[in-house]
């Protein structure tokens, strides 16, 4: 696949989706180290306190996943609070495969569905643990505030295209970070991916951070 930009012709390489497993559902359940009482004792959640006595009192005490699900359950949609914007969605497990060479190298990665270009984005890390350890495989802890809502994101909206239509993810490999953020942003500026909302810079913002 080639993209013309600031007048030059890039050659990404096709990587192919294989999905291992279809509507997974209340992922943020699952998640127990903490209790709901526990996690308000932490930095991201701390102004919730006053809140989950008024709201949540009964579930204050059971593992953090269960007591979100048992308020959502009731129609309670205080639970929403502690996750982020996408924590609450259907997700699809899946791996990428390819040339390993390749996807053991970092760099800038689209996602293309039929033949569209859907997002763009960074890895500063391995292609590899990027797509099958943490777009591909959302965990319940990243379904929270604290969690990674750009990997719930994609995935959740990877999940609306599976199984209808064509998609793949194509990967240019690239070592300078700065020179990664460049492409990246000129990408975003000359073919607007729909899935790089600008609206929320939590979306788009390049960071070298999973």
């Amino acid at each position: 696949m080639l993209i013309q930009v600031k007048g030059e012709k890039i050659k990404f390489t096709k990587m192919e989706l294989i999905v291992l497993e279809q509507r997974v559902e209340n992922l943020f359940e699952s998640f127990d180290k903490k209790t709901l009482h526990e996690l308000t004792l932490q930095k991201k959640y701390d102004h919730l306190q006053e809140e989950v006595s008024r709201h949540a009192q009964h579930v204050m005490n059971l593992p953090a996943g269960k007591a979100l699900k048992r308020l959502k359950d009731e129609g309670n949609l205080f639970y929403k609070q502690f996750l982020n914007n996408y924590g609450d969605l259907t997700y699809t497990r899946f791996i990428v495969s390819g040339e390993e060479e390749l996807l053991k190298q970092k760099g800038i990665y689209t996602i293309i569905v039929n033949d569209e270009l859907k997002f763009c984005g960074v890895c500063a890390r391995t292609f590899k643990e990027r797509f099958n350890q943490h777009i591909g495989n959302i965990y319940a802890k990243g379904c929270f505030r604290d969690g990674t809502a750009t990997h719930c994101h994609v995935n959740a909206n990877i999940t609306l295209m599976l199984p209808d239509n064509a998609v793949h993810f194509a990967i240019y490999p690239m070592d300078n970070e700065k020179e990664m953020n460049s492409l990246k942003n000129a990408i975003i500026n000359r073919f607007e991916p729909e899935w790089n909302l600008r609206s929320n810079r939590d979306l788009y913002e390049l960071t070298s951070a999973f």
